[in-house]
């Protein structure tokens, strides 16, 4: 009876280890096996229990083999641990035990069309073998990106490079294009004044020999040449200040303003006690500044004698102060304004506001100023607001 028992324990076993192979399923094939493992130990009594035992581990082993395709033998393992001693049985239980409950799945890797390795999982084992083709995949895929990326950086690098050359040559051409363009200006102007200089001074000549008071007319002559003077001699100086070089010295704008408001009060009576000027102390004081000291005055005076011709009754304030480390000196005016219009010229050469022609004037004021603040390493700005007046603001880098 002992034997009959392992018998069919072995049956069961090879049937279930059949099993696992004909469908393909590692998972069917493993429950095969150990089914029949199961139903070896229930009926054995003696070495054929061994022998079923044996079969179901035979069976399990089926089971594993055919999760890769091949023919299991289970069926025969099963059979032949039928007639087996027990003690060889025995040893084949606990072998299959221990395989069984190690190997539950055995799945191959694939990475793109390269095998990769073997994925192993199951009891105290959990290993991912890599082979040295995906190593040397990565390996490659590595080089590949770094070499892209060093490319694309110096793409870039020679784009910005070919950028900034290009930058540089517009600028320079452009700084070409205005320093022609000023020459030609200067020798227009040099041939103005030679051409306008003789005439206006016959005109003059011819006039003064007259008696003004009794000919209204030769009054008006004599006015009008000399307005034509002095735009000719306003010419000349812009022309001057285009070339002329500059005699630098450590100034104090304060001292240059105070002597330019005494020289505009000497010329325009009228100017007395309508000007003030404050000076800003602290918390910084104003700055010294490196400047022609004929060409700044120049500048102050024709701010402050405009100031004046427009601000016939209001107060005139001149303002220093310390910006950034610059000084700031700003003439302001309680006078009739710029138009927001004419704002935009009011630095171009003959260019006069629309509300001011009844004034007289020559239109190169702002830019023999702007003229002299640009050589000075400075700036010129100008705020208005019609009906109530004027501020204009020189800007000069501190020594």
């Amino acid at each position: 009876m002992s034997g009959g028992a392992g018998a069919a324990g072995s049956g069961a076993g090879g049937a279930g280890g059949a099993g696992a192979t004909g469908g393909g399923s590692v998972a069917a094939g493993a429950a095969g096996g150990a089914n029949a493992g199961a139903g070896a130990g229930a009926g054995a009594a003696d070495g054929g229990a061994a022998g079923g035992g044996q079969a179901g581990a035979a069976g399990g082993g089926a089971a594993g083999g055919g999760g890769f395709g091949r023919p299991g033998g289970g069926a025969r393992s099963g059979a032949r641990g039928s007639g087996s001693g027990g003690g060889r049985a025995a040893g084949g239980g606990r072998r299959g035990a221990l395989v069984g409950a190690g190997v539950v799945a055995a799945v191959p890797l694939v990475v793109g069309l390269v095998g990769a390795g073997v994925l192993t999982l199951g009891g105290d084992r959990r290993e991912v073998v890599l082979t040295s083709g995906l190593a040397a995949a990565v390996a490659a895929s590595g080089a590949v990106l770094s070499a892209i990326g060093a490319l694309v950086v110096l793409l870039l690098a020679r784009r910005r490079a070919r950028r900034r050359r290009a930058a540089t040559a517009l600028s320079a051409e452009f700084e070409r294009g205005r320093a022609l363009e000023r020459a030609h200006h200067r020798r227009f102007l040099a041939r103005l004044d030679h051409e306008l200089k003789n005439p206006i001074t016959a005109i003059r000549a011819t006039v003064v020999a007259h008696d003004l008071a009794a000919s209204p007319q030769l009054a008006v002559i004599d006015d009008q040449a000399q307005r034509l003077a002095t735009l000719v001699g306003d010419l000349r100086k812009l022309s001057e200040l285009e070339t002329r070089p500059l005699d630098l010295e450590r100034l104090d704008l304060e001292q240059l303003a105070t002597e330019a408001v005494a020289a505009l009060v000497q010329q325009r009576p009228d100017t007395a006690g309508r000007v003030t000027v404050s000076v800003t102390r602290v918390p910084w004081a104003v700055p010294a500044v490196a400047g022609d000291p004929d060409l700044l005055s120049l500048a102050i005076d024709n701010v402050l004698s405009n100031a004046a011709k427009f601000a016939t009754t209001g107060p005139i304030e001149l303002r220093l102060r310390e910006q950034d480390g610059w000084a700031v000196l700003e003439v302001a005016d309680a006078g009739r304004g710029i138009p927001e219009a004419d704002l935009p010229v009011v630095f171009d050469e003959l260019a006069r506001a629309g509300n001011a022609r009844d004034v007289p004037g020559s239109g190169l004021g702002l830019t023999l100023v702007a003229t002299v603040l640009r050589r000075h390493g400075g700036e010129v700005t100008v705020r208005s607001l019609p009906g109530s007046g004027t501020v204009v603001t020189l800007r000069l880098p501190g020594a």
